[in-house]
Parts: structure tokens; C-alpha cells; sequence
């Protein structure tokens, strides 16, 4: 068990939370909108906070904002308020470079990423070389510095993150194993900041699966590079080790239902909730475009 901030400030807030929580999505209400028609959605989430409009993603909006108006009001820590803030404000950065639409951008996350001196020569460099992929790897490896430097300040959030970069260097490893030109791509989308060392990622980039095995054995990824690698081999298909990814971040985050005080509850429900919309998005949308059951429920992550 991780110690937390134990800041008393947290207290009420906490107890706010520990209610919540007991209304998140279960697994159970999850399959059953899988198997139903778009028609059934709104009985299924009739005692929900998605109950309140029948446009449901309409109500995920309505509810998303209610989510983050709680978390600002009562989160006092502004390093936590920042590494939300902050991959908004990126996404937001990138998406008005590139002409995008304004429909992609999130609302009012701030600017101050801007004020970055790295951002700010990017941007310049951007303007004569226009390659978005090299922009879009540069700002996260950018980003991903200054939010490791802001988790620094507690355990939690320190490996938080540290979770987080490895899984992205594990999901770039598999994408680019498809590319012959794997190791100059992996090289541009690896991320630094995490526990396991790029050389034993591009060493491996060609090994065989059986060979990944014995080479993350000692890593704590070794079930989810066994399972997400081979449903890949099988599939051609991202979706369980994807899913796998979201399962382990998500359960480290549950340890934080176990903190009476600190910062680390509010930012756990916070995430848990984000999570459950991207979800709950996920299935309308594959509905709306008969993605196959076995498929959907392939998706979604499986911890409560």
C-alpha cells in the first residue's frame, strides 16, 4: 500500500467520494448495454447520473462537466489541478496547429503550456518542417517531462506516472514491431520517464513472442505482454492489450479508495470517472456501428 498525502483538507471531500464511488458502473450494467439496443440504454441507466437526458452523450457531456466542476472546487493542491490541466491544454495545442476542428478541443483547460520554452521552439520548428507526426511525439515527450516533474512532489503520483509511461512505451513497441523501419519509429515515440529501459524495448523489437516472455519476466508487465502480444499474433487486433493497459492503470488507482485523507481519493475518482465515460462512449458508439458483442466486451476494461 502506497502512503498518501494524508492532508486532512481532503476529509469532507473524501466522504463525498466514498458515496460516489458506489454508483460507478459495475461490469454487470456494462454487459447488459452491450447485449441491448440503443432503445434499452436509458432503462439500463435509469438510476444513474446518465439517466437525465435520453441524448446519452449529451448527458456523458453533462455529467463530465459536473465531474470536473468537483474536482476543481475542491481539489487544493494546484500540482494536481496541473497534470489534469496540462494534456488538456497540449491535445488543445495540437488540434489548433494542425487547423482542427473546434469541436476536438476541450473547454477552457488554460494556456500555460504555451509558456513552455521547448513548446514555444517546437511550434517554430513545425512552421518550416510541417511533419505532424514528429510535432505530436515531441509534445508528449515534453509534456511527459514537466508532468513527471509535478508528480514528484508524492509517491502516488510519482508512480502514477511512471505507470503510465511504461504502458505507452509498451503499446509503441507492439505497433512499431509492424514497421520495418521499427526501431527509428519506437526511438521517436518512447517516452524516457518510465521503469523499464529502452534498450530492453528495441533490442526485442523483432524477437518472437515466446522470447518477449523470458525477457519481461522480471518486469511487473509480464501477464499483459503475454496476453495483449498474443491476442495481436491471433487477432491483428490492439483491443485486449489495450484493454489490459487501461485494467492495470485503473487498478493502481483503486488503491486510493483506501485513503481517509490526502489528494490521492479525489484524483482516483476523478480518473475512475473519465474512465467510465470513455467507456460508456465506447458502447453507444459501437453500437451506432454494429461492432460485434464479442468485440465491445473485448474493449472494456474489467476492474471495479
Amino acid at each position: 500500500m502506497i502512503a498518501g498525502t494524508e492532508d486532512t483538507r481532503y476529509a469532507f471531500a473524501n466522504g463525498i467520494i466514498r458515496a460516489r464511488e458506489a454508483r460507478l458502473l459495475n461490469r454487470s450494467q456494462f454487459d447488459r448495454l452491450m447485449s441491448a439496443g440503443l432503445e434499452s440504454f436509458s432503462v439500463i441507466l435509469a438510476d444513474t447520473p446518465y439517466a437525465a437526458d435520453r441524448d446519452l452523450l449529451r448527458s456523458i457531456a453533462v455529467e463530465e462537466r459536473k465531474v470536473r466542476e468537483f474536482f476543481n472546487k475542491y481539489c487544493f493542491h494546484n500540482e494536481v489541478r496541473q497534470l489534469i490541466d496540462w494534456p488538456e491544454q497540449v491535445h488543445n495545442l495540437k488540434v489548433k496547429i494542425k487547423n482542427g476542428s473546434a469541436e476536438l478541443l476541450y473547454e477552457n483547460p488554460g494556456s500555460e503550456v504555451e509558456s513552455w520554452p521547448e513548446i514555444a521552439s517546437l511550434v517554430e520548428r513545425y512552421a518550416s518542417d510541417k511533419d505532424p507526426f514528429i510535432l505530436s511525439t515531441s509534445f508528449d515527450k515534453i509534456l511527459c517531462h514537466y508532468l513527471l516533474q509535478k508528480a514528484s512532489f508524492a509517491p502516488f503520483f510519482m508512480m502514477f506516472y511512471q505507470l503510465n509511461f511504461d504502458l505507452e512505451n509498451i503499446r509503441s513497441f507492439f505497433r512499431a514491431r509492424n514497421f520495418e523501419n521499427s526501431r527509428d519509429i519506437f526511438e521517436q515515440v518512447f517516452i524516457s520517464y518510465g521503469r523499464i529501459e529502452y534498450k530492453m524495448f528495441a533490442e526485442n523489437l523483432s524477437a518472437p513472442l515466446d522470447v518477449l516472455g523470458k525477457v519481461f519476466f522480471t518486469t511487473p508487465y509480464l501477464f499483459l505482454i503475454e496476453k495483449g502480444g498474443l491476442f495481436i499474433e491471433q487477432n491483428y487486433s490492439f483491443l485486449r492489450l489495450e484493454r489490459l493497459c487501461e485494467e492495470r492503470r485503473l487498478e493502481f488507482l483503486r488503491q486510493a479508495r483506501f485513503l481517509t485523507f490526502g489528494v490521492e481519493p479525489l484524483f482516483g475518482y476523478y480518473q475512475m470517472k473519465m474512465s467510465e465515460m470513455k467507456k460508456l462512449r465506447q458502447v453507444y458508439w459501437g453500437k451506432i456501428n454494429e461492432v460485434p458483442i464479442d468485440q465491445l466486451k473485448e474493449s472494456i476494461s474489467d476492474v471495479w
